[in-house]
């Protein structure tokens, strides 16, 4: 993992946060790190994606986000069980979130945690190798492994409380891709867009 939350050489692109909007990113960040450290205590890895990585790898919040895109990586086969003792743990005080089990798909769990202003997408992945390594072999729903790949992270810091994020070019392929195969594209997807092809741009020029 490296840490490139660095000063940016560029203007971003923002939209305006109201004080609700405000509230709920500093609500959404605390959920970030005490998911983060529940899931350490049993052993899982937190990876961030979506808006809240994209805005890590920008150094700042740049617009409101209505969830949270949260990965899970764990050796574990119960995940039913895990992700919600991980959740359950995470939000003692705030009060209790409707963990809804949307199914397994050929390569994660897919869970949505919801209610009191917090809205998270949580994907377990279940791997094979150690969840904290630089490298990760999925485990896959028809119990066939994935070939080997390294995880894609960087440290990132926001409103002084920092997670693991996908690095931006992944936040980036994830939007472009979405796109390509028709799907709608929100206005803040086009700023996320811009924002993160100037940062990448900027970093291959150095």
């Amino acid at each position: 993992m490296e840490d490139k939350n660095k000063q940016l050489n560029f203007n971003l692109v923002t939209s305006e946060l109201n004080a609700s909007d405000k509230e709920k990113v500093l609500m959404d960040l605390s959920f970030i790190q005490k998911m983060t450290t529940n899931a350490l205590k049993v052993g899982c890895r937190v990876i961030i994606s979506g808006g809240y990585a994209n805005d890590g790898a920008l150094g700042q919040i740049t617009r409101p986000h209505g969830d949270i895109d949260l990965q899970v990586y764990g050796t574990r086969d119960d995940a039913n069980v895990l992700i919600k003792h991980i959740v359950q743990e995470s939000s003692k005080n705030t009060g209790t979130l409707n963990l809804e089990d949307r199914g397994r798909e050929m390569y994660y769990h897919t869970f949505k945690a919801k209610g009191n202003g917090l809205g998270t997408d949580i994907y377990y992945v279940q791997v094979v190798t150690d969840p904290f390594s630089n490298r990760k072999i999925v485990l896959k729903s028809d119990g066939t492994q994935n070939e080997e790949q390294y995880f894609n992270t960087s440290v990132v810091t926001l409103e002084a409380i920092t997670f693991e994020a996908v690095k931006p070019e992944e936040g980036l392929e994830d939007i472009t891709s979405k796109r390509e195969r028709g799907y709608a594209i929100k206005g803040k997807h086009d700023q996320d867009i811009m924002n993160l092809t100037e940062l990448l741009r900027q970093q291959k020029a150095h």
